[in-house]
C-alpha cells in the first residue's frame, strides 16, 4: 500500500483505499482507549499525549457516532539544537465509537488532564414500563396424549435418547487432547514455583523481564541544545509525584513511574480496555560533559521533560615555555 504511486491510488478502477482512509486507520490503531459503563453514564478515556485541550476536537456524527481527534506536530528545531533520538509518536490521534441507544448525545462533557482525555456521555432515563395487556383466553377442549401414541409416532425415541446421553466423566483422549503438545503444556503448567525460581535454570528473572518490557514500551526523544540535553518521555496518566528521576553510578539517568488500573466502583464495569497500565521506565547513559548536579524536570500534558545542563567547556591550557639550554 505504501509503495503505490499517486496515479495508481487515484485510479478509480483500482480497488484500493484512499490515502485519507489509510491515515485515519493508522491514527485509530495507534490511539488506545478504555470505555467504562456507570449506572448513569459512559466514560471514554483516551491517551492524548502532548496535546492542549484546545487542540482536541470531539463531535457526534450521524446522531450516534462519537468522533474524537487531535494532532501532535513535531517541534521545530531551534537554532543550534538537534534531535539525538526520536521515538515518541507524532501525527494524528483519532477514535470513533458507536454510542449505545440509551446514550444522551445532548449531555456530553470532556476533561483533559495529564495527557488523558475523559469524555463522559450521560445515559437517557429508562423508558417507562409498558402496562401489561390482558388477553382473553378462550376455552378449548384438551387433547390427551398417551405414551402408546408417542411410541407409534416415533419408535426410535428411546434409542436416540440413549445415544445422546453423556456420562458424568469424559475421557479427553477420545476427543484428541492426549497429543504430545497438550502433554507438554500440561507439564509446563504443573511446574512448581520452586522449580521456576531455581537459580541454576538459565532464564531471566521476573524483575529483569518486567523492567525490559517497561523500557521497550516507554518511547523517548533526546535533544541536544547548546547548553543542555533534553529528555522527553511520554507518561500518560501519571501524576508528577509518582514519577522518579534518579542518577545512578554518577552517569546513568533513571526515569520511572507507574500507572495503575483504577478500581472499579460499585455498579461500574469496563467495556473496553486498551490503554497501557503498569511501569514506565527508561535509562540513559549521560555524556561526559553532562552536569549530574544540575537536573530539572517538568511534567505537562502527559509528557515529562528532563533537562540536564552541560558542564562549562574546560579552559584551554596555556602554553608552557621550556628553556632551551646550550650544550
Amino acid at each position: 500500500m505504501m509503495d503505490l504511486s499517486n496515479d495508481v491510488v487515484g485510479d478509480k478502477t483500482y480497488n484500493a483505499p484512499t490515502w485519507s482512509y489509510v491515515r485515519d486507520a493508522k491514527a485509530m490503531a495507534a490511539t488506545p482507549a478504555d470505555v467504562k459503563e456507570y449506572p448513569n453514564s459512559y466514560v471514554f478515556e483516551i491517551d492524548m499525549l502532548g496535546l492542549k485541550c484546545g487542540d482536541i476536537k470531539f463531535q457526534v456524527e450521524d446522531a450516534n457516532v462519537l468522533l474524537i481527534s487531535g494532532e501532535r506536530k513535531e517541534e521545530e528545531e531551534k537554532e543550534r539544537a538537534k534531535y539525538v533520538r526520536m521515538e515518541r509518536r507524532v501525527g494524528k490521534f483519532m477514535r470513533k465509537f458507536v454510542l449505545p441507544k440509551n446514550a444522551n448525545i445532548d449531555a456530553i462533557s470532556a476533561v483533559c488532564q495529564d495527557g488523558v482525555l475523559s469524555v463522559t456521555v450521560h445515559k437517557l432515563p429508562p423508558p417507562e414500563p409498558k402496562k401489561p395487556k390482558t388477553i382473553e383466553v378462550q376455552p378449548h377442549p384438551p387433547f390427551p396424549v398417551y405414551p402408546e401414541t408417542l411410541a407409534k409416532q416415533n419408535p426410535n425415541r428411546k434409542r436416540y435418547s440413549q445415544a445422546f446421553s453423556f456420562s458424568e466423566t469424559m475421557d479427553f483422549r477420545t476427543i484428541g487432547l492426549e497429543s504430545p503438545l497438550f502433554h507438554t503444556l500440561r507439564h509446563m503448567m504443573d511446574v512448581s514455583d520452586d522449580a521456576a525460581g531455581d537459580k541454576t535454570h538459565n532464564a531471566p528473572t521476573r524483575s529483569y523481564v518486567r523492567d525490559a518490557k517497561a523500557m521497550a514500551a516507554t518511547p523517548a526523544d533526546v535533544k541536544e541544545c547548546p547548553n543542555s540535553y533534553v529528555f522527553e518521555i511520554d507518561m500518560p496518566g501519571v501524576k508528577s509525584g509518582d514519577i522518579k528521576v534518579q542518577v545512578e553510578d554518577d552517569n546513568v539517568l533513571l526515569i520511572s513511574g507507574e500507572r495503575k488500573r483504577e478500581e472499579e466502583k460499585e455498579g461500574s464495569k469496563y467495556l473496553r480496555m486498551e490503554r497501557r497500565v503498569g511501569k514506565f521506565m527508561r535509562k540513559f547513559v549521560l555524556p561526559a560533559n553532562a552536569n549530574a548536579d544540575a537536573i530539572s524536570a517538568v511534567c505537562q500534558d502527559g509528557v515529562l521533560s528532563v533537562t540536564v545542563q552541560k558542564l562549562p567547556p574546560p579552559e584551554p591550557k596555556k602554553p608552557r615555555t621550556i628553556e632551551v639550554k646550550v650544550a
